[in-house]
């Protein structure tokens, strides 16, 4: 860097015109899962040994990771913007921080202290097959860390080790005890020497909420009450058994070790004089009041904290913080995915206000981060929770975070404090809409309730499924003391490896202000957060306008001296009036939910429709409705309230909906044009929704017409699609048509079908001629009223637009010529074709036919069209490997075939030969003729076909050696016709004259000697 910073200062004092050279982009110190992988430099770098994002746009390199030097680390803002462009393509990226930062970094014990965990919830997967729905289920709970701790440390829900991982797994495990719980049992013998200690041990772990209270079992063991569901969730039933008392703290003793646990259930449940003396310790225990008891349970967490080391207690037994390797970390994901749904639902502490960091740390401190969401909120907020302030999450084994981008498509930071790594996958922006859709087709139901419903963090798809679908997401591994960015639009899910604190909030830049205008936010949620960023914007700099700065304090004259002097009061001041239009929420995060609500303007006025059938405002050729349909249910909200003269339609929406039409009508002595068939349009038209519109109110009114492309759901209403160039539609009115307008007379009360009726008259049936006669009667040809004139149109949406179909090909031709280009030759690449995936080696480009050229079997050369080239990753999928080696070129031996102008040239050139009468005996061995018929012919494997050498293997011949034959084909027919006599010999053939036949064509049974003759 020096040398190029002299070398640009030395260009500048020669020529003060030049441009500064611009500074290199933030490289990647590696990617993730190819640190060992040298990677090639970008095509165009033109030398340079730095990459550029732009060459992979959808992250085939892996996750970004970088390590900033301290100079770097110092400047947040600063150094996000520079690696913006790597996190805007693969989704997320990691940084870790210098060691000098993660060295000055103060003890995370004593900010532990106060920190509650209130609500956790419990996580129940359904589904099978790597697809899940995740239910979360508030528990009624305020949690300290150490009964976190403990509970993470429990058996259903520690985190597996690397004796638990393998071919047996935790079933071949054997319980081991750490350090810790063997402290904790040893201190659990000395306290628990008297009846009253053990009450309150037992009272202790209670919520600090006393209607919070627990409900006695036939075995003297507390159950907890139903936890409450979260919104929209059902109801999970909770058992009332020994096995549920490890999902409510309050029900069991932190002091019992795991090994301990079941035992001390069973001989409980099976000893009556231990359910009787239960029973009088839960009496004692009521007594004690709630001082007591939190008091004790301070003591005990302080305990906790004095000998708690966060970066070793969390570790699962015989197993060391180095033992997560990526490999070690890839078969814990293997046994999450293949034992996920089953066994007990994990907890996940998820959304607890407050931050671990302290003043001491300046640079990227998550609780206090610079950014432009904050500058831009109004001064008087106190923040919004998560969003602008920070987030605490306790994790254990198998907690996860489902699919998701953050609200308003902001950016995040997470920070893991202490504690197991978590794993996370990231799905690129280029393939995000590939995810939409994959998961749209996996939850139908899902997408018609609400179209951001991936924002509700429940949809669970393991990457195996995914790549299924070609969205195949990158991993990444988070440890202790690292910084994972989630950017917008990067869809990210992941889970916890073990019990671990993380830190977490929102943040923006400032390109996040176009993001933010296009960002879309969950309907069904009524307290999902959202941000007008126009009207913060706007707010903003009317503040900065109407800022003045304050006057120097003069001393007030006296009220006597006022007098004296006259003074008149001055006018106040008005301050300009503001109405800013914004509503900022969140979601509720236990008993200390904010929620910041800013005034709200005038409600805007609705948008009125002149037309009845179209959202057009423009009122030329518009014409009354004749009998309009006032107060039908199917109609939509926009007309349910209109009165009757105020229905009208344009006459070009008239003539295009099929059951319209514009016709006159006498008024007075003048004829006036007027619209109908309004009262005749089906419900199911009324229903369809104009796909060009955005606002709902637009999308329900009128009565659109669909795509004419097959049968295409699509609809418009006509104006907009008339207006719809711009947006990709095509409108085009074919011809002007006639037809007619029938009048059908209804039928009330129709005879039943004469075949499903058998009439009787005292027990004898009639004659059913006369109950058909009858129905004959009342059937009434339709009635042609008059023949109307309609437009015949042509409606095409975006997909089965030609031209955008001719773009988007074009478009893709271009990209995968783009990638194909940048490979050297002999590549190896990987072809789809209908027999499956071949990996093969790539020879050469084609351009004029849009193909390449690669081995295919035995090193021959094939073409395949540039579509069959499969780029990205196809694991699930059998690929085939192919040469990667050219085949020999192997010269070709052939006959020399002699050519005559005619028939009776070659005829005279076989009777002039001198060898023509001692042909036989100048054949080569393959051309000897037998001398026994054809049926005692053998081959040298015993058989009576015909050799394999005799038939394909023609050695070249020497001209002295071959017999001079009219057909010029003699190595074809040396050897007898099938069913030919062996007498015949070759000099039979050639004895007699030639003549020209007609040459066979097939379907006719002919005897070959004959046509000899």
């Amino acid at each position: 860097m020096e040398a190029t910073a002299s070398a640009s200062a030395n260009g500048s004092s020669l020529s003060s015109s030049r441009s500064p050279t611009p500074a290199p982009l933030v490289q990647p110190d590696h990617f993730f899962g190819s640190e060992g992988t040298q990677l090639p430099p970008s095509p165009n770098s033109d030398g340079r040994t730095w990459l550029e994002p732009e060459d992979d746009p959808l992250a085939h390199r892996g996750i970004p990771v970088f390590k900033p030097t301290m100079n770097e680390f110092q400047d947040f803002e600063g150094y996000m913007k520079k690696i913006e462009c790597w996190g805007l393509r693969s989704g997320i990226v990691k940084v870790i921080p210098p060691k000098e930062w993660v060295d000055a970094l103060p003890s995370t014990k004593d900010q532990l202290g106060p920190v509650k965990i209130r609500t956790p919830i419990e996580q129940h997967m359904l589904g099978r097959g790597g697809l899940f729905r995740q239910e979360n289920v508030e528990k009624r709970r305020v949690m300290s860390v150490r009964e976190w701790a403990e509970l993470c440390e429990k058996e259903e829900f520690r985190a597996p080790g690397v004796e638990d991982v393998g071919l047996h797994g935790r079933g071949a495990y054997v319980k081991t005890r750490s350090k810790r719980s063997k402290m904790r049992a040893a201190s659990t013998k000395v306290e628990s020497a008297e009846p009253e200690d053990l009450s309150a041990k037992v009272k202790e772990e209670e919520g600090e909420d006393d209607n919070d209270e627990a409900q006695e079992t036939p075995d003297g063991l507390s159950a907890p009450l139903s936890p409450p569901t979260s919104a929209g969730l059902p109801q999970t039933p909770v058992s009332a058994n020994a096995d549920d008392l490890v999902h409510h703290p309050a029900s069991f003793d932190p002091s019992c070790s795991d090994d301990q646990a079941p035992v001390d259930v069973d001989m409980m449940a099976h000893d009556d004089k231990d359910v009787s003396e239960k029973k009088q310790v839960a009496k004692k225990r009521g007594a004690q009041s709630r001082e007591v008891r939190e008091a004790e349970r301070a003591a005990k967490d302080a305990a906790f904290l004095e000998t708690f080391e966060p970066h070793k207690d969390w570790l699962p037994p015989c197993t060391k913080a180095d033992d997560y390797t990526v490999e070690f970390c890839q078969k814990l994901e293997r046994q999450f995915w293949r034992n996920c749904g089953l066994g007990k639902p994990a907890w996940y502490g998820a959304d607890t206000q407050g931050s671990v960091f302290t003043d001491e740390t300046t640079a990227w401190n998550v609780g206090h981060l610079p950014s432009f969401l904050s500058r831009i909120l109004p001064s008087s907020s106190k923040g919004l929770p998560g969003v602008n302030t920070p987030y605490l999450y306790f994790g254990m084994w198998r907690a996860t975070f489902a699919w998701h981008v953050e609200d308003m498509d902001l950016f995040s930071i997470n920070y893991i404090h202490f504690g197991a790594p978590k794993f996370w996958y990231a799905m690129p922006q280029g393939r995000g809409a590939a995810l939409e859709s994959t998961m749209k087709g996996y939850f139908p139901k899902d997408i018609s309730q609400c179209p951001q419903f991936l924002r509700h963090k429940s949809f669970l798809a393991s990457p195996t499924l995914l790549a299924q679908s070609s969205c195949r997401p990158n991993f990444l591994v988070q440890r202790a003391q690292e910084f994972v960015i989630t950017y917008p639009r990067g869809y990210h899910a992941g889970f916890n490896l073990g019990f671990n604190c993380a830190e977490s909030v929102n943040f923006a830049l400032e390109s996040w202000v176009e993001l933010g205008r296009k960002a879309k936010a969950c309907q069904c949620i009524s307290d999902s957060v959202r941000i007008d960023v126009d009207q913060l914007l706007l707010d903003r700099e009317t503040e900065r306008l109407n800022y003045q700065a304050p006057e120097p304090e003069r001393r007030r004259p006296s009220s006597k001296r006022k007098a004296l002097e006259g003074e008149e009061p001055r006018a106040k001041r008005k301050r300009p009036k503001t109405k800013p239009e914004v509503l900022i929420s969140t979601p509720a995060a236990g008993p200390s939910a904010s929620k910041v609500t800013l005034k709200l303007g005038p409600r805007p006025p609705e948008d009125i429709f002149p037309c009845c059938l179209c959202t057009s405002p423009s009122r030329d050729g518009l014409f009354p409705v004749q009998d309009p349909p006032v107060g039908r249910r199917e109609l939509p909200e926009s007309l349910s309230s209109l009165e009757s003269e105020a229905w009208v339609a344009h006459e070009e929406c008239a003539k295009v909906v099929p059951e319209t039409w514009v016709d006159e009508v006498e008024v007075g002595t003048s004829l006036e044009k007027r619209v109908f068939g309004v009262d005749a349009i089906v419900r199911d038209r009324w229903n369809l929704k104009c796909a060009a519109c955005s606002k709902a109110r637009h999308k329900a009114h009128g009565a659109p017409i669909q795509c004419t492309k097959g049968k295409c759901a699509k609809s418009f209403h006509v104006g907009c699609a008339r207006d719809g160039g711009p947006s990709g539609i095509v409108y085009s009115i074919m011809r002007e048509v006639e037809k007619e307008v029938i009048l059908v007379y209804p039928q009330p009360n129709p005879l039943p079908s004469p075949q499903h009726i058998t009439p009787t008259l005292d027990g004898v049936p009639m004659d059913l001629d006369a109950a058909g006669s009858q129905l004959e009667m009342q059937q009434v040809e339709p009635q042609v009223l008059k023949i109307i004139k309609k437009y015949d149109v042509e409606l095409l949406c975006l997909q089965h637009n030609p031209a955008v179909a001719a773009a988007k090909k074009a478009s893709k031709q271009d990209r995968i010529k783009a990638e194909l280009a940048a490979l050297p030759p002999m590549s190896r690449i990987k072809i789809r074709v209908s027999s499956g995936v071949f990996e093969v080696s790539l020879l050469r480009i084609v351009e004029d036919t849009g193909s390449v050229e690669v081995l295919w079997d035995r090193g021959i050369k094939r073409e395949f069209k540039w579509g069959s080239v499969i780029f990205g990753q196809t694991e699930g999928q059998t690929v085939v490997q192919k040469p990667s080696e050219p085949a020999p070129e192997v010269p070709h031996t052939s006959m020399q075939v002699t050519t005559y102008p005619s028939v009776s040239a070659a005829t005279a050139s076989s009777a002039m030969s001198p060898q023509a009468t001692s042909a036989t005996a100048h054949l080569p061995a393959h051309y000897a003729l037998p001398h026994q018929q054809y049926h005692h012919a053998t081959n040298e494997f015993g058989s009576g076909a015909w050799s394999y050498h005799a038939r394909y293997e023609i050695p070249q011949p020497r001209q002295a050696q071959l017999p001079q034959m009219s057909h010029g084909y003699a190595a074809f027919y040396s050897q007898p016709a099938y069913g030919q006599s062996g007498n015949s010999t070759y000099q039979a053939l050639n004895s007699t004259q030639v003549q020209w036949q007609q040459p066979y064509t097939g379907g006719k049974s002919q005897n070959v000697q004959g046509s000899s003759q």
